[in-house]
């Protein structure tokens, strides 16, 4: 029974990883692993950073890549998401996932708490260097484009953050029966200069 409950106790202490620049397919393909792994028990929630090693456009998993490969530039890669969502064109963001099984302290129940709750972390660490602010309902007007070809970072939602007025973060989740999914973007000129600071906010509350 004790080997049980540290068992327990170790899947809650969560994991802080950075990952190499990896093709969108691999990159995505860790974050589905690593849902899978969460909710079966066998791996300790995560959070991690990466980026992608080549320009790419990528769609959520409500979207069909047949709609969205209009908007994919000339020699960019695409991939679908394990995520909901809309496009996003990743090239010198910085993108980041957390994982998580149902009941994992400090996260709320709900997934608008969890959105908010994320990006509230997001807000204070970019607060000192970039004037930024959390979207409201004013911020978030009805899309123009379909949901088919919607790009996430030119329609704000309630809790997007916002530079002026410019989107610069967004994300999507991924609620199984007992874990979620949430899958970020960092959208500024020196994006990957935020990791450390990034990690040592969310470190703060996780940990």
């Amino acid at each position: 029974m004790e080997t049980v409950d540290n068992h327990a106790c170790l899947l809650q202490n969560w994991r802080f990883l950075s990952t190499a620049a990896l093709s969108g397919a691999d990159q995505m393909r860790l974050d589905a692993e690593c849902l899978n792994g969460v909710e079966k028990e066998h791996l300790s929630p995560t959070l991690r950073f990466f980026r992608f090693s080549e320009p790419t456009l990528s769609y959520g998993r409500l979207q069909k890549h047949e709609d969205v490969a209009r908007l994919i530039p000339e020699k960019w890669a695409s991939v679908q998401r394990p995520t909901g969502g809309g496009v996003v064109f990743h090239k010198s963001d910085l993108c980041f996932s957390l994982c998580w099984r149902d009941g994992q302290t400090p996260l709320p129940k709900k997934p608008q708490d969890q959105y908010r709750w994320i990006h509230s972390i997001v807000l204070r660490a970019l607060a000192a260097d970039v004037p930024t602010r959390m979207a409201d309902c004013r911020d978030a007007a009805a899309p123009e484009e379909p949901f088919a070809v919607r790009t996430c970072f030119a329609n704000p939602v309630g809790f997007d953050l916002l530079k002026d007025e410019t989107k610069i973060v967004g994300g999507a989740l991924r609620c199984t029966r007992r874990a979620t999914l949430y899958q970020g973007s960092l959208q500024l000129p020196d994006a990957p200069a935020f990791e450390h600071r990034l990690q040592a906010a969310f470190q703060k509350v996780l940990s």
